[in-house]
């Protein structure tokens, strides 16, 4: 076996030269989109080494690249522009808003990174029923800006996700369980199509369009703003993180079992996450009330030992900001998931012996997290509209969430995260509360993860016809992303 060191030299140095040769390309490229854009764009090249580092900086080092250059466009026009150019010249692309996808090659490239930053605009209407938001910023910044506007709009749960790829995505949110996903809360999207196109997609405009939208990912155009359906925010909301130690993560998983039995309030919600370690499965619970007051089913989760707890009333914004949402520095990681009809004591039970069996061997493989994310909703399907990705059902997604520091590691670790999946698919089999078909969330999914698994068999030869009629091209192709 002498051979392979040679054999993964020779590819690695392969993947260098294509690497380079695309980074080559571009750069003409970046400089015909320099010479026609407006003053309200701008061009970065790697020479402008803080501008540009900042750019491209991903939650996980291992959704980073170098691309020839950022393109900064600054209007939909410019945006057109952009697209025309890439496309002409088939030069790959990259479409950034918070750079939270975990996925290599789904918001960064070695061509030409276009960051939708600058279109940051927060517009409420005169009467506070809509508000348009640019596709280029994060949540925390929406709540910042919609504080003392006495409403809010179905959001990011913590800070991090971007505005764009969220709601691209569905958009599960601490308000899903009164209104639904995020993109059902979409009224229209401002969209630019491959060929250049500016257009509006709603249910009067572009129909079609509107429904690939809805989870549809960044397959069909870049959106580069969109108007939203608010709704009224109490000044105060409950709720807050607890962190648990591992001698009372079983009474914790019980509480959780019991709140989604008995919760009926769509206003009150929780995510329970295990993280697995060399010393045992710990956990953490985010709490999440609609409300000044703590609500009265939040009592079963009382008595438990906690090694941190910040829960109680605060602004929404307060609460979105307390939460933890950095990762360890430069890690590499990646996201996975699958989504059961409803949760029962063996399958939470799976859930914990899972994240202990991987955090056992963790730190043998440079692993920094073992996370699984289990979220009881409600039946938040009674909000769903007609979207590429299928909600009616309100099913119950689960989020693996691992991260780790050595790149010799990363077919360990992605290796690990689908075997892992796949031992839980079977006993959520055998509860009786999954099956082949039902559709995993495009946010969290790995790449490689098939179209008919993120819509359903129906959706995904509808999205497919979409496809060829927007973009016979096959420009999108070129932006990275799950396959049509």
């Amino acid at each position: 076996m002498a051979y392979l060191p040679l054999l993964f030299h020779a590819l690695a140095l392969a993947f260098a030269v294509a690497h380079a040769v695309i980074q080559g390309n571009a750069t003409g490229v970046c400089r015909e989109i320099d010479d026609i854009i407006s003053e309200s764009s701008d061009v970065v090249y790697p020479i402008q080494a803080l501008r540009y580092t900042s750019a491209i900086q991903h939650w996980f080092l291992t959704s980073n690249d170098k691309p020839a250059c950022v393109v900064e466009p600054g209007s939909p026009e410019d945006v057109a522009l952009v697209l025309q150019i890439v496309g002409a010249s088939r030069t790959p692309f990259a479409v950034y808003c918070g750079g939270h996808a975990s996925n290599p090659g789904f918001s960064s490239t070695p061509g030409v990174h276009i960051s939708l930053k600058r279109f940051d605009q927060v517009e409420l209407s005169a009467d506070g029923k809509i508000v348009t938001l640019g596709f280029g910023q994060g949540w925390t910044d929406v709540y910042d800006a919609l504080e003392d506007a006495g409403v809010n709009v179905v959001g990011g749960r913590v800070p991090g996700p971007g505005t764009g790829g969220f709601t691209l995505g569905g958009g599960f949110s601490w308000k899903t369980n009164q209104y639904g996903l995020t993109c059902d809360t979409v009224k229209s999207f401002n969209v630019v199509l491959p060929n250049g196109t500016i257009t509006v997609a709603s249910n009067q405009q572009n129909k079609d369009l509107f429904f690939a939208l809805k989870g549809g990912l960044n397959r069909f155009g870049i959106v580069t703003s969109a108007e939203f359906y608010t709704h009224p925010q109490p000044p105060k909301v409950w709720g807050g993180l607890r962190r648990y130690p591992v001698l009372h993560v079983p009474k914790l998983l019980n509480a959780t079992q019991r709140f989604y039995d008995e919760s009926k309030d769509p206003k009150t919600q929780i995510i329970v996450t295990l993280e697995g370690s060399g010393l045992g499965v710990g956990a953490m619970a985010l709490f999440f009330h609609d409300g000044p007051e703590k609500p009265e089913i939040f009592d079963m989760f009382d008595g438990l030992l906690t090694t941190i707890d910040n829960t109680g009333s605060k602004s929404y914004k307060q609460l979105i900001n307390s939460f933890p949402a950095q990762l360890v520095l430069n890690a590499r990681g990646t996201f996975h998931s699958f989504s059961t009809t409803k949760l029962t004591g063996r399958y939470i039970e799976a859930v914990r012996a899972e994240a202990e069996a991987i955090g056992q061997v963790s730190a043998l493989h440079s692993g920094t997290t073992v996370s699984y994310e289990i979220e009881p909703f409600t039946k938040y399907g009674v909000h769903a509209t007609e979207s590429a990705f299928p909600h009616a059902d309100s099913l119950l997604p689960l989020n693996l969430y691992y991260a780790w520091l050595n790149p010799l590691e990363d077919d360990w670790w992605y290796a690990k995260i689908r075997q892992s999946l796949a031992t839980l698919k079977q006993v959520a089999k055998d509860e009786g509360i999954y099956e082949d078909g039902f559709p995993a969330y495009g946010n969290y999914a790995v790449a490689g993860t098939s179209t008919e698994e993120l819509y359903g068999a129906q959706n995904a030869a509808r999205l497919r016809v979409i496809r060829d009629k927007i973009d016979p091209d096959r420009i999108m192709d070129l932006g990275g992303g799950f396959e049509i």
